[in-house]
């Protein structure tokens, strides 16, 4: 990692998700942060793992119209750990704040990027991901610095690094309870929630695990071909819903500059 002198970002507060006992995570993460002389605070992650059975089904009950499969306890946890995030923000007051998880790297001059973004004129879209890579999409803004930040029917998976805004953070606990899906897949149905979501391209925040061999979330395949043709409906349903709902918002033009850019 590259240690940059850009002036660190002082108004927008970082909040990085940790589960008890994951110190070496937390010690990786606190020092790549550090580097870069960012403020920051653990928010201690939720653990659906010891959560009773009859507590998770209430919190997350499984829904086949709205997902293909049950979620795993780690998925809940999650969604939780998210969600207290989320009222972290809308608590404080906060217009903007940095919400990590503890599995990242970050990109070369993170911290002159992150000042750069939060210095783009005009109100702050809900919720700016930056991380996540994704082909395509609509351009819709550029930064003081250059950075593009793009809108697509399908914003990028994972939740990994995640800037909100306080109006944003508002829309997302209004549809956070109950939950059927994993988090990156209720964030992406953005339509149902009223949610605004751009993306960096190139992302600030690179995967720090992306074989998912050290993820403490455990996600459930959809097993058996009943499974693989929920998957199957899914995914087709989500495709067309997405671009409806993308071209009624946006409009005709703003949908075919998606489908070339």
């Amino acid at each position: 990692m590259s240690v940059h002198s850009s002036t660190p970002p002082r108004t927008c507060p970082i909040l990085v998700i940790n589960l008890a006992g994951s110190t070496a995570r937390w010690a990786k993460v606190s020092e790549e942060l550090r580097g870069y002389g960012l403020a920051f605070e653990r928010h201690e992650a939720s653990d659906g793992r010891i959560l009773p059975k009859d507590e998770l089904a209430r919190l997350a009950p499984w829904e086949p119209a709205a997902f293909f499969k049950p979620l795993s306890p780690g998925e809940i946890g999650c969604f939780l750990s998210h969600v207290s995030a989320a009222e972290r923000i809308v608590r404080e007051g906060w217009p903007r704040a940095l919400v990590l998880e503890d599995d990242f790297l970050l990109a070369d001059d993170f911290a002159g990027r992150l000042a750069d973004l939060l210095a783009m004129p005009g109100p702050s879209a809900d919720l700016i991901k930056i991380e996540g890579q994704l082909n395509g999409g609509e351009l819709v803004a550029v930064t003081p610095g250059g950075q593009k930040l793009y809108r697509h029917r399908r914003p990028p998976s994972r939740t990994a690094a995640q800037l909100w805004s306080l109006e944003g953070a508002r829309k997302f606990l209004k549809s956070a309870h109950p939950f059927h899906r994993p988090v990156d897949v209720h964030l992406k149905h953005w339509w149902e929630h009223g949610l605004e979501i751009l993306y960096v391209r190139p992302p600030l925040v690179l995967d720090g695990d992306a074989t998912g061999t050290t993820s403490t979330i455990g996600a459930r395949p959809a097993r058996g071909l009943r499974g693989a043709l929920r998957r199957i409906r899914y995914k087709t349903v989500f495709a067309c819903a997405s671009q409806w709902h993308y071209m009624k918002r946006y409009g005709f033009q703003s949908w075919c500059r998606l489908l070339v850019g």
